[in-house]
Protein backbone atom coordinates (compact mmCIF):
# COMPACT_ATOMS: atom_id res chain seq x y z
CA UNK A 1 0.00 0.00 0.00
CA UNK A 2 1.63 3.29 -1.13
CA UNK A 3 0.27 6.65 0.96
CA UNK A 4 1.45 9.72 0.16
CA UNK A 5 2.04 12.38 2.35
CA UNK A 6 -1.26 14.36 1.36
CA UNK A 7 -3.34 11.28 1.82
CA UNK A 8 -2.02 11.23 5.71
CA UNK A 9 -3.03 14.95 6.14
CA UNK A 10 -6.21 14.88 4.75
CA UNK A 11 -6.94 11.70 6.61
CA UNK A 12 -5.38 13.53 10.12
CA UNK A 13 -7.66 16.21 9.49
CA UNK A 14 -10.38 14.50 8.66
CA UNK A 15 -9.74 12.17 11.92
CA UNK A 16 -9.44 15.94 13.85
CA UNK A 17 -12.70 17.18 12.32
CA UNK A 18 -14.64 14.29 13.49
CA UNK A 19 -13.19 14.58 16.92
CA UNK A 20 -14.06 18.12 17.13
CA UNK A 21 -17.33 17.39 16.25
CA UNK A 22 -17.44 14.95 18.75
CA UNK A 23 -16.70 17.17 21.18
CA UNK A 24 -18.81 19.73 20.32
CA UNK A 25 -21.72 17.28 20.52
CA UNK A 26 -20.85 16.65 23.87
CA UNK A 27 -20.48 20.11 25.12
CA UNK A 28 -23.87 20.85 23.19
CA UNK A 29 -25.82 18.56 25.59
CA UNK A 30 -24.53 20.18 29.02
CA UNK A 31 -26.46 23.20 29.75
CA UNK A 32 -24.97 25.04 32.52
CA UNK A 33 -28.04 27.22 34.41
CA UNK A 34 -26.34 30.82 35.74
CA UNK A 35 -29.05 32.84 36.69
CA UNK A 36 -29.32 33.44 39.93
CA UNK A 37 -32.28 31.47 40.98
CA UNK A 38 -33.35 31.95 44.64
CA UNK A 39 -36.31 28.81 45.17
CA UNK A 40 -36.21 25.07 44.39
CA UNK A 41 -40.00 25.92 42.49
CA UNK A 42 -38.09 29.14 40.03
CA UNK A 43 -35.52 26.52 39.38
CA UNK A 44 -38.55 23.67 38.52
CA UNK A 45 -40.59 26.20 36.34
CA UNK A 46 -37.92 25.69 33.64
CA UNK A 47 -38.82 22.12 33.09
CA UNK A 48 -42.91 22.82 33.95
CA UNK A 49 -44.52 19.20 32.20
CA UNK A 50 -41.15 16.90 32.24
CA UNK A 51 -39.98 14.96 34.94
CA UNK A 52 -37.11 15.76 36.46
CA UNK A 53 -34.59 13.43 37.68
CA UNK A 54 -32.14 15.58 40.25
CA UNK A 55 -29.07 14.88 41.72
CA UNK A 56 -27.31 16.52 44.57
CA UNK A 57 -23.53 16.26 44.85
CA UNK A 58 -20.27 18.22 45.85
CA UNK A 59 -16.73 17.40 44.34
CA UNK A 60 -15.83 16.91 48.22
CA UNK A 61 -17.87 14.14 49.12
CA UNK A 62 -16.55 10.75 47.96
CA UNK A 63 -19.96 8.59 47.52
CA UNK A 64 -21.26 11.54 45.02
CA UNK A 65 -17.87 11.22 43.03
CA UNK A 66 -18.45 7.26 42.86
CA UNK A 67 -21.59 7.68 41.51
CA UNK A 68 -20.67 10.35 39.39
CA UNK A 69 -17.55 8.12 37.84
CA UNK A 70 -19.99 5.50 37.11
CA UNK A 71 -19.94 6.43 33.29
CA UNK A 72 -22.00 3.45 32.12
CA UNK A 73 -24.46 4.02 34.40
CA UNK A 74 -24.57 7.54 33.30
CA UNK A 75 -24.54 6.84 29.61
CA UNK A 76 -27.21 4.72 30.47
CA UNK A 77 -29.38 6.75 31.96
CA UNK A 78 -29.09 9.70 29.74
CA UNK A 79 -30.10 7.71 27.08
CA UNK A 80 -33.29 6.50 28.76
CA UNK A 81 -33.83 10.15 30.35
CA UNK A 82 -33.64 11.33 26.52
CA UNK A 83 -36.39 8.67 25.29
CA UNK A 84 -38.31 9.35 27.66
CA UNK A 85 -38.13 13.57 28.03
CA UNK A 86 -36.51 12.76 31.67
CA UNK A 87 -34.82 15.85 32.18
CA UNK A 88 -31.87 15.04 34.51
CA UNK A 89 -30.53 18.74 36.66
CA UNK A 90 -27.11 18.30 38.71
CA UNK A 91 -27.14 20.31 41.57
CA UNK A 92 -23.88 21.38 42.92
CA UNK A 93 -23.70 21.96 46.45
CA UNK A 94 -19.93 23.07 46.62
CA UNK A 95 -19.34 25.93 48.64
CA UNK A 96 -16.70 26.67 46.58
CA UNK A 97 -17.70 27.12 42.73
CA UNK A 98 -14.41 26.71 41.16
CA UNK A 99 -14.61 22.99 41.24
CA UNK A 100 -18.06 22.47 39.86
CA UNK A 101 -17.34 22.29 35.90
CA UNK A 102 -13.80 20.70 36.56
CA UNK A 103 -16.12 17.80 37.85
CA UNK A 104 -18.49 18.33 34.93
CA UNK A 105 -16.21 18.42 32.34
CA UNK A 106 -13.88 15.08 33.97
CA UNK A 107 -17.05 12.86 34.26
CA UNK A 108 -18.69 13.93 30.61
CA UNK A 109 -22.26 14.91 32.69
CA UNK A 110 -24.84 16.01 30.05
CA UNK A 111 -27.91 17.25 31.71
CA UNK A 112 -28.50 20.60 33.63
CA UNK A 113 -25.93 21.79 35.92
CA UNK A 114 -26.52 24.46 38.72
CA UNK A 115 -24.25 25.66 41.68
CA UNK A 116 -26.08 25.92 44.40
CA UNK A 117 -26.01 29.94 45.19
CA UNK A 118 -26.86 30.91 48.89
CA UNK A 119 -30.53 31.38 48.33
CA UNK A 120 -30.77 28.59 46.28
CA UNK A 121 -28.84 26.47 48.85
CA UNK A 122 -31.09 27.90 51.76
CA UNK A 123 -34.29 26.83 49.97
CA UNK A 124 -33.39 23.70 49.19
CA UNK A 125 -31.61 22.36 52.50
CA UNK A 126 -34.45 23.91 54.41
CA UNK A 127 -37.38 22.19 52.09
CA UNK A 128 -35.11 18.82 52.18
CA UNK A 129 -33.68 18.07 55.67
CA UNK A 130 -35.04 16.17 58.00
CA UNK A 131 -34.76 15.73 61.28
CA UNK A 132 -33.13 12.45 63.48
CA UNK A 133 -31.93 11.65 66.92
CA UNK A 134 -28.12 11.39 66.62
CA UNK A 135 -27.30 10.25 70.55
CA UNK A 136 -30.20 11.48 72.09
CA UNK A 137 -29.76 14.93 70.29
CA UNK A 138 -32.53 16.36 67.80
CA UNK A 139 -30.74 17.48 64.79
CA UNK A 140 -31.45 18.59 61.34
CA UNK A 141 -29.44 16.90 58.61
CA UNK A 142 -28.83 16.77 54.90
CA UNK A 143 -27.23 14.65 53.35
CA UNK A 144 -25.42 13.92 49.96
CA UNK A 145 -25.64 12.48 46.68
CA UNK A 146 -29.14 13.24 47.34
CA UNK A 147 -31.73 12.55 44.49
CA UNK A 148 -35.43 13.52 43.92
CA UNK A 149 -37.66 12.83 41.37
CA UNK A 150 -40.21 15.60 40.44
CA UNK A 151 -43.04 14.95 38.40
CA UNK A 152 -44.80 16.37 35.35
CA UNK A 153 -46.83 18.47 37.57
CA UNK A 154 -43.66 19.43 39.24
CA UNK A 155 -44.84 17.97 42.71
CA UNK A 156 -42.03 16.07 44.54
CA UNK A 157 -42.64 11.99 43.70
CA UNK A 158 -39.65 11.31 45.72
CA UNK A 159 -37.50 13.29 47.92
CA UNK A 160 -35.20 9.89 48.46
CA UNK A 161 -35.02 8.59 45.20
CA UNK A 162 -32.05 6.18 44.03
CA UNK A 163 -28.93 7.01 42.01
CA UNK A 164 -28.89 6.31 38.53
CA UNK A 165 -27.24 3.03 38.92
CA UNK A 166 -30.40 1.82 40.57
CA UNK A 167 -33.58 -0.56 38.63
CA UNK A 168 -35.82 0.86 41.77
CA UNK A 169 -35.07 4.05 40.11
CA UNK A 170 -35.67 2.63 36.57
CA UNK A 171 -39.27 1.44 38.04
CA UNK A 172 -40.14 4.30 39.46
CA UNK A 173 -39.78 6.53 36.92
CA UNK A 174 -41.70 4.10 34.37
CA UNK A 175 -44.77 3.83 36.60
CA UNK A 176 -44.59 8.00 36.60
CA UNK A 177 -44.26 7.90 32.94
CA UNK A 178 -47.15 5.32 32.74
CA UNK A 179 -49.41 7.61 35.42
CA UNK A 180 -49.66 10.34 31.80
Amino acid sequence: MNLNLSTIIRGILILTLLSALRVNAQENRVHYITDSIKSFDSLLGKFKGSIVYVDIWASWCQPCQQELRDKKAIKAFDIFGSKHNIVVLYICADKDESKWKAVINQNKLTGYHIWLNPALRQDIFGRFSFYENRAGVIKKGFYIPRHLIIDQLGMVADSMADHQNSVLLYTRLQTLLNKH
